[in-house]
């Protein structure tokens, strides 16, 4: 599951995005707002600088609150345009865990609750956790990345 701690350069991503109260996440919001980018997607894929998909969680002013983007990653110089969003994923030290598409939830639980309580990292709550998908058809794992910084010592 858990594949180590990378530093990662900023990058932008272009997508569709929906608001998320925590606790109301389901398969079916999920479902909905990629059936959404698919809306997008052909064009999205024609500006995109791989063929990876990207889920990020951008926290906001609200707490339990996060602007979930899906999207795929572009060059900075690409606009919004036709009601698609671009965000900038910041650059920083990620713990990455691979699974399943089908195993995310449980995923995230072991991540949360089980690895950072007990790790020798902390939670960046600032920064967006994100999953990165595979091109379609690929039988390779999501991944998801989990932004950290070294625990002060006590």
């Amino acid at each position: 599951m858990h594949q180590g701690i990378e530093r990662i350069e900023a990058f932008s991503v272009l997508g569709v995005v929906i608001r998320v109260t925590q606790g109301s996440e389901t398969s079916e919001l999920f479902s909905g707002i990629w059936e959404e980018f698919e809306h997008h997607g052909q064009w999205i894929e024609s500006v995109s600088t791989g063929k990876q998909y990207y889920g990020v969680n951008f926290p906001t002013e609200a707490e339990h609150v996060s602007d979930y983007l899906a999207g795929m990653r572009i060059a900075d110089d690409i606009p919004e345009t036709g009601g698609l969003v671009k965000r900038r994923v910041p650059g920083g030290n990620y713990a990455i865990f691979e699974c399943p598409v089908e195993g995310i939830g449980e995923c995230y639980q072991q991540i949360f609750s089980v690895w950072l309580p007990s790790a020798r990292v902390c939670f960046v709550p600032e920064y967006p956790v994100f999953e990165e998908y595979p091109e379609k058809g690929s039988s390779l794992p999501v991944r998801i990345y989990v932004p950290v910084n070294k625990k002060d010592k006590p």
